[in-house]
């Protein structure tokens, strides 16, 4: 990955989800403790992946700009709110460059294992976003890493797209 910030920030994030798969293997999956230790994992996971998804855009993007361009993006791009589905990915990389956006589509399409990658992205802002509107997520914290993993599939698709 170009972006050596975010590969270091994914890096951080996949140990952290091993490290509550540790303990949760630890506690037993029957412990009263294992649900909110997975809800931690779902933030986490996905909170991780929409920093990154952003920055990698927005880094790329304020290199050799001034600094009110700079500071735009921070504050717009960076600094906002957004899941990161895929959906929403495509619509950033549109509002910078129509051809980014179909080069990502493009590609994430030609993945032999696409289908995987759709529904681990899908299925982690899914989980996310029920956690955070009152319910509670069915997950294991093998399937967030799995689906953190397929993600960072796809974050290194978009960072060799725009790089």
């Amino acid at each position: 990955m170009n972006n050596t910030d975010i590969q270091r920030t994914l890096d951080e994030c996949d140990a952290d989800l091993k490290a509550v798969k540790s303990i949760i293997d630890s506690l037993g999956y029957s412990s009263n403790i294992v649900p909110y230790l997975n809800r931690y994992a779902i933030i986490k996971a996905c909170g991780i992946v929409e920093v990154a998804f952003k920055s990698i855009i927005a880094d790329h993007c304020s290199k050799r700009t001034k600094k009110q361009v700079k500071s735009y993006l921070y504050h717009k791009i960076k600094n906002s709110s957004s899941n990161p589905s895929f959906d929403k990915i495509c619509e950033l990389l549109g509002d910078f460059d129509k051809d980014w956006k179909k080069d990502f589509k493009d590609k994430l399409k030609s993945q032999p294992d696409h289908s995987r990658l759709a529904t681990s992205m899908k299925s982690l802002v899914d989980a996310r976003n029920e956690f955070a509107h009152g319910g509670s997520p069915i997950v294991t914290i093998s399937d967030i890493i799995s689906y953190f993993s397929d993600f960072r599939e796809v974050l290194v698709i978009l960072d060799s797209i725009i790089s």
